[in-house]
């Protein structure tokens, strides 16, 4: 399985895969998986626009172009460096949540494992513990779920009427290959169709 520079990352940083905090019941740890995602994106983005800044320079286009159009180029950079930073930052907050450090240190790590799933699949899910699955007092709870292009609709048996939720907040995730994915600890049941 390919893991991507932000998970190794995470990995060493933390000690846990970004798989295995998405599936701890920690609001900060159910949100490490988006966040990297902005972090994946701040550095892709920062990376091609600083590789194509080198590729002018290599080029000789700074001494036949206009000074203002490098200026320009570098102040993009800069805000492509503002944005990498805040997403760090972010990062880095989740890292350091009191409510994360704490479960850490009393759990012993949960090895998970991925399965694959389509769009058009019903499957049962656990919800993660995001802020607002827990005000609506269903985070950590298991649900069948269709899942959708992007988002997915619980089972209207155990909720009345239609509730949507975006595929992340529903614990359904992308890999590097934008294949979707959800999550089981090792020892649980497997997930089964309709």
């Amino acid at each position: 399985m390919y893991v991507d520079l932000v998970e190794r990352w995470i990995w060493r940083t933390t000690g846990r895969t970004l798989d295995q905090h998405a599936a701890d019941p920690v609001p900060a740890a159910a949100a490490l998986p988006a966040s990297a995602d902005q972090l994946r994106l701040a550095r892709e983005v920062l990376l091609n626009t600083v590789d194509e800044f080198r590729t002018q320079l290599i080029n000789g286009d700074d001494l036949t172009g206009s000074a203002t159009a490098m200026t320009s180029t570098l102040n993009e950079i800069s805000g492509y460096v503002s944005d990498y930073e805040s997403a760090r930052i972010h990062l880095d907050k989740l890292f350091d949540d009191p409510d994360r450090t704490v479960y850490v240190a009393m759990n012993p790590v949960h090895p998970v494992h991925r399965r694959y799933v389509n769009p058009g699949d019903t499957v049962l899910i656990v919800l993660p513990h995001h802020e607002y699955l827990r005000k609506q007092q269903i985070a950590g709870r298991p649900v069948r779920a269709h899942i959708n292009t992007s988002d997915v609709e619980l089972d209207p048996a155990e909720y009345p009427g239609p509730v949507r939720l975006s595929h992340g907040l529903a614990g359904i995730y992308r890999d590097t290959e934008a294949r979707l994915y959800v999550l089981r600890a090792t020892g649980e049941r497997r997930i089964s169709r309709r």
